[in-house]
């Protein structure tokens, strides 16, 4: 989102006597790559660390038969840090979650969400799901935990199920077929899907990614002891991959508490080259790409497992064992990071009409901006707390 799109923002808001609250953000990681800036978003994060968005931008998590909604604007304060409110709980009737996690903003305009046996589908509009109480037709998988869901270019829904979370499932939602195309030979957390069609696999359970084509053959495998940088894969748990020029790049947020970026070849076939642009972290689980292009990755405390720090949250009033969720973006505004299947816009309601209307009135926002950036520079420098490191 453009800065002048976020000062427009900050000025409706404080029109309707809603301005943003004037606390500092806080910094999770203590090392961050320069080209980068972060904010605990959230927190103390309820539920499960499944990501989805609103068709108007607004983040979505997983508290069992709940989706809570945030504030897109930095209304609340927690241990002295600014963070974005709970602003609606929608209750899901019929919504199964027994051990699962995962859920995705599908290309229709839906949001698909793993049951442990299968999918739903939730229609954001009316809160309600397609299948109440039961699977989608053809997603029934054998009994266990589904974590990973991700969305192919064209529309396909990915996800890992199975006793022991190795079976990569593709579910097709308009003909309700489910096709098994891989069984990896270890657990699977987080799957993340490239914006041309290729697969990522956070293979948690023997510390490697595995990458494969949308029918199940194997492209390449990283494993963390031949990583090219100095701390391996971390055991990578939640996956991005990048945008644009950057698309063959591919993100993993790790349980070690650091984020690396891996440098492929075209096609995927070939590591090239790897760094870490966030170090200092605590445990990272599942990580999603929002609308404005940013990727939000969990934190949390587990223990010390898989090498993971002995905390959960460093909050501006201290560091304690709450768990949250970190939002990075681009510093300079750019589009860093692919949501899944390469859709770098806002997610559309049911049925389309609402995401026509929402691309007529950005295009007339955007020729506007520059009268509007002028007329909202003295309050969004006001009233926007600095973003911090």
């Amino acid at each position: 989102m453009s800065r002048s799109l976020r000062s427009l923002r900050v000025l409706l808001a404080l029109a309707a006597g809603l301005g943003p609250v004037t606390v500092a953000h806080a910094t999770q990681f203590s090392y961050l790559d320069a080209a980068y800036q972060q904010e605990i978003y959230n927190g103390p994060l309820v539920g499960g660390p499944g990501m989805a968005w609103t068709s108007s931008g607004n983040l979505l998590t997983r508290n069992g038969s709940q989706l809570l909604e945030y504030s897109p604007t930095t209304d609340s304060a927690y241990l002295s840090t600014g963070i974005h409110s709970v602003i609606a709980t929608h209750n899901i009737a019929g919504m199964l979650f027994s051990n699962s996690y995962g859920m995705v903003n599908g290309h229709d305009g839906y949001i698909y969400a793993t049951t442990g046996t299968g999918l739903q589908r939730i229609d954001p509009t009316t809160w309600t799901v397609t299948t109440p109480g039961a699977d989608l037709p053809g997603s029934t998988v054998s009994s266990g935990y589904t974590w990973g869901i991700t969305v192919l270019p064209n529309g396909k829904i990915v996800y890992i199920a199975g006793a022991s979370t190795n079976l990569v499932y593709v579910y097709d939602p308009v003909l309700q077929t489910n096709a098994l195309i891989y069984t990896a030979p270890t657990l699977i957390d987080d799957i993340e899907a490239s914006p041309t069609g290729e697969i990522a696999l956070a293979a948690q359970g023997n510390n490697s990614i595995i990458i494969i084509t949308d029918t199940g053959s194997v492209l390449t495998t990283v494993n963390g002891s031949t990583a090219n940088n100095t701390a391996g894969s971390n055991y990578a748990d939640g996956l991005a991959f990048g945008w644009g020029t950057a698309a063959t790049k591919l993100f993993s947020n790790d349980n070690q508490g650091t984020i690396t970026e891996y440098d492929f070849n075209v096609g995927y076939t070939t590591l090239l080259s790897s760094q870490t642009i966030a170090s200092g972290g605590s445990y990272g689980d599942l990580a999603a790409v929002g609308p404005d292009c940013s990727l939000y990755v969990s934190q949390f405390y587990n223990g010390g497992y898989n090498g993971s720090a002995l905390f959960g949250t460093n909050w501006n009033a201290g560091t304690n064992n709450d768990p949250s969720i970190v939002r990075i973006s681009a510093k300079d505004g750019s589009c860093a990071f692919s949501t899944s299947g390469g859709n770098p816009t806002p997610v559309a309601e049911p049925g389309g009409v609402p995401l026509l209307a929402a691309g007529l009135a950005l295009l007339a926002m955007n020729r506007r901006r520059r009268a509007v950036a002028t007329a909202t520079a003295g309050i969004a420098h006001l009233s926007i707390p600095r973003r911090l490191q």
